[in-house]
């Protein structure tokens, strides 16, 4: 089952993850991933290893290549953006932006 998407609220997403079908998200310098539910397998585009995320546990992303985060068996993780990303246009306008970049990511996803 793909990635799905659970709730979008102001620079954060949660989605619920199964095993072998990862989320991917280009550019993801400084998000901070956090599981949520089960275990995430975090592989960041540069790093010699990959990372283990247990429940209650977070990540920062340390550089801007292709991250994937997968499950081990199921789980649900939350992504947020970086707390010094400046928003041009208020929350509203970034809240779009981030909405269109997560359906772009469902778009590679699907193809």
């Amino acid at each position: 089952m793909k990635p799905e998407l659970l709730a979008l609220t102001q620079g954060q997403a949660e989605y619920r993850l199964s095993e072998n079908h990862p989320l991917r998200i280009a550019g993801a310098a400084g998000r901070q991933i956090e599981c949520l539910a089960g275990t995430a397998w975090i592989t960041v585009y540069g790093e010699r290893t990959d990372f283990m995320l247990r429940q209650g546990r977070r990540f920062e992303v340390p550089n801007n290549g292709l991250m994937l985060i997968d499950a081990l068996g199921c789980g649900t993780v939350r992504v947020r953006v970086p707390a010094d990303t400046e928003v041009p246009g208020g929350w509203l306008g970034f809240q779009r932006r981030f909405a269109g970049a997560l359906q772009d990511v469902g778009f590679l996803l699907r193809n």
